[in-house]
């Protein structure tokens, strides 16, 4: 097992990187600047990031996209440049770039995989991780091993439609749950209050000041509450590990709580919503304990990252 692993958050707008030794401590840590583009792009900015360190033994990387472990590629582009392949080899490229083992893993997923190692469901062995933002992204957890699907790509919670025929979304998933439990959503409509709203941060600090934006806060927390009591029904958690911004407020994480409680179904006892802990070196962390079990497991390629729940 690798003493060193660099690990790498590659997103559209930064490229987190640092150390995280055998002992899960990690050091330098850094952001390089990246931009919205296409894999190939991506793969620059993340070999950008990777010159400035020299003492790692394998490279660990949660990217955004919709990556199969399996074969390291990303898959189902939409918006494919001219000359692309729909299907991107990038654990390949960055093979091929630095000469040491490369394990890369959707941001998504990588994400939860750290908060079920090191940070708010470490101990469970069923949960699920959303976080709200732009979108919903989402993993999912059930017997101590990541749910990756056929394809790799499974737990697109943010997908999922609860609004038949409702709001239009990306991939035609018109009604999907994104489209009303995201903060992109909840700003959307409180901007139909105040139509000079920035940000989610704005519209809390404006509910003093505005009470009409409360109407708009109660039906957005029902649309994440909804949503969670669906997934609880179809995966019956210990947890959810709620992430984002937004959740950072505790008036906000309580609401949610309030709102998935109401239900008096036997189904929604004893789940616990909980905060993500782990920020944004949730990927980073997440990216190095898959390529650790994937260092361990070479030959099994149907699980990932089986010693959650455990003890460390």
């Amino acid at each position: 097992m690798a003493v060193n692993t660099l690990a790498l958050d590659v997103g559209g707008t930064a490229v987190k990187a640092a150390l995280i030794d055998r002992n899960n401590q990690i050091s330098n840590l850094r952001e390089f600047p990246s931009e919205p583009g296409p894999a190939p792009v991506l793969v620059e900015h993340a070999l950008a990031a990777v010159q400035a360190y020299d003492n790692y033994d394998v490279l660990a990387v949660s990217m955004t996209g919709q990556i199969d472990h399996v074969t390291q590629t990303v898959r189902f582009r939409s918006n494919l440049q001219p000359g692309e392949r729909p299907e991107y080899p990038v654990g390949q490229v960055l093979h091929r770039a630095v000469g040491k083992p490369v394990f890369v893993l959707n941001d998504a997923n990588a994400a939860t995989l750290g908060e079920g190692c090191f940070g708010a469901a470490r101990g469970c062995r069923n949960f699920l991780c959303l976080t709200y933002g732009t979108g919903v992204g989402g993993g999912i957890v059930l017997n101590g091993s990541l749910l990756t699907g056929r394809r790799g790509i499974a737990g697109e919670i943010g997908y999922m439609v609860t609004h038949v025929g409702g709001l239009p979304g990306k991939y035609n998933q018109d009604g999907a749950y994104q489209q009303y439990a995201s903060t992109t959503a909840l700003v959307r409509e409180g901007r139909k209050v105040v139509p000079e709203l920035e940000n989610a941060r704005q519209l809390f600090d404006l509910l003093p000041a505005k009470p009409a934006l409360q109407c708009v806060v109660d039906g957005w927390v029902d649309e994440i509450a909804e949503g969670l009591r669906s997934l609880t029904y179809i995966f019956d958690p210990e947890c959810f590990v709620l992430g984002g911004g937004v959740m950072e407020r505790q008036e906000v994480l309580d609401r949610v709580r309030d709102r998935f409680c109401a239900n008096d179904s036997p189904f929604m006892k004893d789940v616990r919503l909980v905060r993500a802990q782990l920020g944004n070196r949730a990927g980073l962390y997440g990216a190095a304990a898959y390529a650790r079990w994937a260092m361990a497991h070479p030959h099994d390629k149907e699980h990932v990252g089986c010693f959650i729940g455990e003890t460390k």
